[in-house]
């Protein structure tokens, strides 16, 4: 049987002892806020298209393709100490609306050479 070749095949990998820890989804897609005032703003919910709960400005419903429910369930979404912490740093769901888009847009620098 043949293998098929990984295009990154020829790159030399670091041995794991010299190689940096690997960041969270949130942490690829979006700068981590230090002490935020609102607990959501570092969860990957707040920029997610299939969040309900988001004001539309956020999340326009055209966008959704199958409604999350999450922040229901969610300590930090309504301050209920009965519910568990949903936060999100993880989500195989994932799907980035518009705002978080134009959020991670004002990151993005243009240098000329």
């Amino acid at each position: 049987m043949y293998r098929q070749m990984d295009i990154f095949g020829f790159i030399e990998k670091l041995p794991e002892s010299e190689q940096k820890p690997s960041q969270i989804q949130f942490e690829q897609l979006f700068e981590k806020l230090r002490d935020p005032i609102f607990p959501c703003v570092n969860c990957l919910c707040e920029y997610c298209v299939n969040n309900v709960e988001q004001s539309p400005d956020k999340v326009k419903t055209r966008e959704m393709q199958e409604p999350c429910f999450n922040c229901d369930e969610c300590r930090a979404y309504d301050g209920d100490y009965q519910k568990q912490n949903q936060h999100k740093d993880e989500y195989e769901n994932f799907v980035m609306s518009d705002y978080g888009a134009r959020r991670n847009r004002k990151r993005i620098k243009l240098i000329k050479g």
